[in-house]
């Protein structure tokens, strides 16, 4: 999506004095000039004098007091910066001349001809020619009209997804009971020990606190451990082969190893004692007045089953909605950018390229790559300035508690008050979100210009859809 970047736009032109200035305009292309800005002592004697008498008042050279250095010696140090200097002011306000006589704006930045090279010598009254290729921005239609219609697919919350968050909120406000025998579901807290093939401990073997429940075992596992009991004790002579996975993942999961080798995890020898330590079973919360005080904080206030129902039902279809509108934009986005013709200065735009990825040291972005951004970028400033985008810091403070809710909001709004308060103090998260705002408005000028039309559809045939669309890709 656009970011507003990959443009070079000059600042207005301050309000000097008009040029009077020898200036050449050659047509190379199209939006593609040659300006030759030819200059006379005369233009910048006064403005070279001055600058040198500023100079002399600021320079510090040893044996002289500040202010007192004798004009030879400052023309001599700093004449030809000096006089460089003011030659670049006058060029670039010439060009910003031309600029605004002709109601143009730059793409990039003036490239200094290689064949005319200037030399400033500050002891010859004499004349500078300098000439510079510049690209002009084109003037162009967005590529979209109502004509063009896009589907916009809704999908509506199933009654299994309520039920499968009624029974998660269920789990989570549940209490958690120590129990005797372990059934489906139950958490069964174990200590492994690593056993040498005599069955006695291993020295510095293994021996750590773990967990695991009736799905991780394979049936090999489960006919081991039959009815596992608190207190048990067993002795198992493969543990690779009693949980499901690769070694590696039972070396993870099980011995609670952090991100072992491979030499580490085939050292491991396979036989361990394991003594059950505890059985934690979870009792679901019932459907009564303090479950329903304990969901609020994830879905608002409710009082009663239907009330919940109805609300996670809407939560379900925003997140849908939200979730189709994503590849609604971007579907938008690429068929905006492609339909979109734009008559780009493409000789200069590679010459200005290279030499701005050869001063930057980059070489990442191909020349295709940063043709394509700059196209976007073209595109998104002229949607922002035609309908005067911008974000306010209220928007920005907005898509900031948006976005922390998002991430943190089933820990409540208290936590999401501060993290978005300390976020905001961080300058790249504002710009982020700043960047998203303007996005969002941009989004949303493009969806007016075009049609969309509602399309209801399930979840299973969305995703399907979304398959079919990329295997045509």
């Amino acid at each position: 999506m656009p970011q507003g970047l990959g443009v070079r736009v000059p600042p207005p032109a301050l309000n000097f004095k008009r040029n009077i200035l020898n200036v050449q305009i050659d047509n190379l292309g199209p939006r593609h000039e040659r300006v030759s800005i030819q200059i006379s002592p005369a233009d910048y004697a006064d403005a070279f004098k001055k600058s040198l008498k500023d100079l002399s008042k600021k320079v510090q050279i040893k044996g002289f007091r500040p202010g007192h250095v004798p004009m030879g010696m400052v023309k001599k140090m700093y004449g030809d910066q000096a006089l460089a200097d003011e030659l670049n002011k006058l060029v670039n306000k010439s060009i910003d001349e031309h600029l605004k006589d002709n109601n143009e704006r730059l793409l990039g930045d003036p490239l200094p001809s290689t064949e005319d090279r200037v030399e400033i010598d500050h002891t010859k009254e004499q004349e500078y020619t300098f000439v510079y290729e510049i690209g002009l921005q084109p003037s162009f239609e967005l590529g979209i009209s109502s004509a063009d219609h896009f589907t916009w697919y809704r999908i509506p919350a199933s009654s299994a997804e309520v039920e499968q968050e009624i029974e998660r909120l269920q789990k989570k406000y549940g209490n958690r009971d120590e129990v005797e025998e372990a059934a489906d579901g139950d958490v069964v807290y174990v200590h492994l020990q690593e056993l040498n093939e005599d069955g006695s401990a291993r020295e510095e073997g293994l021996h750590v606190h773990s967990f695991f429940n009736f799905e991780m075992l394979t049936d090999t596992g489960k006919e081991l451990f039959g009815t596992i009991a608190k207190g048990g004790a067993y002795n198992i002579a493969d543990i690779f082969s009693v949980f499901k996975g690769e070694r590696a993942q039972i070396a993870r999961n099980v011995l609670q190893m952090q991100e072992p080798s491979e030499e580490i995890v085939e050292a491991i020898q396979p036989g361990f004692e394991c003594k059950v330590d505890r059985i934690v079973r979870l009792i679901p919360a019932e459907l009564n007045e303090a479950f329903f005080q304990s969901v609020s904080a994830e879905y608002g206030e409710v009082t009663d089953e239907s009330a919940l129902r109805e609300r996670i039902s809407g939560f379900i279809e925003q997140y849908n909605d939200n979730m189709t509108r994503v590849q609604l934009d971007n579907t938008l986005y690429k068929y905006l950018i492609e339909q979109t013709s734009i008559d780009l200065p493409d000789q200069f735009l590679e010459k200005w390229f290279i030499n701005s990825r050869a001063a930057d040291g980059e070489d990442e972005e191909t020349f295709s790559q940063f043709m394509r951004r700059l196209k976007e970028s073209l595109i998104f400033r002229k949607v922002q300035q035609e309908h005067q985008l911008e974000a306010t810091q209220d928007e920005i403070i907005q898509a900031a508690v948006q976005h922390v809710r998002n991430s943190y909001g089933q820990l409540g709004e208290d936590f999401v008050r501060y993290i978005v308060e300390s976020q905001l103090k961080e300058r790249s998260f504002v710009e982020s979100m700043h960047d998203r705002v303007m996005q969002e408005k941009f989004l949303d000028v493009i969806r007016n210009m075009i049609s969309i039309d509602d399309q209801a559809t399930t979840l299973e045939e969305y995703q399907s859809l979304q398959k079919e669309t990329a295997y045509a890709e």
